[in-house]
């Protein structure tokens, strides 16, 4: 949103922006990427991680992106109406 009115309010702006925004993610990039690929200096878990907790929200998110009972619907549709 920020990008289009900027686009449409002040299309002069637009190189300033995306060369900020590209500053940005690169710096954020450079972070995460010694975050993901860097040395560790912890020790490992004395037991292994519990997998059933994340099965169990993978099962719900998938079986609700496939079918919305109708009573949750109603209230998404409600939530929406009193938002605007």
């Amino acid at each position: 949103m920020i990008l289009t009115t900027a686009m449409h309010d002040y299309p002069w702006t637009m190189p300033f922006l995306l060369i900020a925004l590209g500053v940005a993610f690169a710096a954020i990039f450079g972070r995460v990427q010694r975050m993901v690929f860097g040395e560790t200096s912890g020790q490992r878990l004395p037991h292994p991680p519990a997998l059933i907790p994340v099965f169990v929200h993978l099962g719900l998110v998938l079986t609700l992106g496939l079918y919305i009972p109708p009573y949750l619907a109603n209230w998404f549709k409600q939530a929406a109406a009193l938002i605007g």
